[in-house]
């Protein structure tokens, strides 16, 4: 016997969810890579600790950036929407 189909209340649950999941994973995402980056301009340049203080800081900022774009689009109209 199939299941019935979930409720509409439900699907919009299980979408804030997963759009709250996917910023979560980006935030962490850019501040990583931000970090490596500096890491490897630090070992290749000498220049402890300033290239991953800076490249930390860009991946924060680019992850901030992309918060802010998502928040902005469901606004207008859910994440269909350009």
């Amino acid at each position: 016997m199939p299941d019935p189909e979930p409720s509409k209340e439900t699907q919009a649950e299980r979408s804030s969810w997963a759009i709250a999941m996917s910023v979560g994973w980006e935030l962490l995402a850019f501040a990583l890579l931000g970090f490596g980056a500096g890491y490897w301009i630090d070992e290749r340049w000498k220049s402890s600790p300033w290239g991953v203080l800076v490249g930390t800081l860009f991946g924060i900022g680019g992850s901030l950036y992309r918060l802010v774009r998502v928040i902005s689009r469901l606004e207008d109209g859910g994440p269909g929407r350009r």
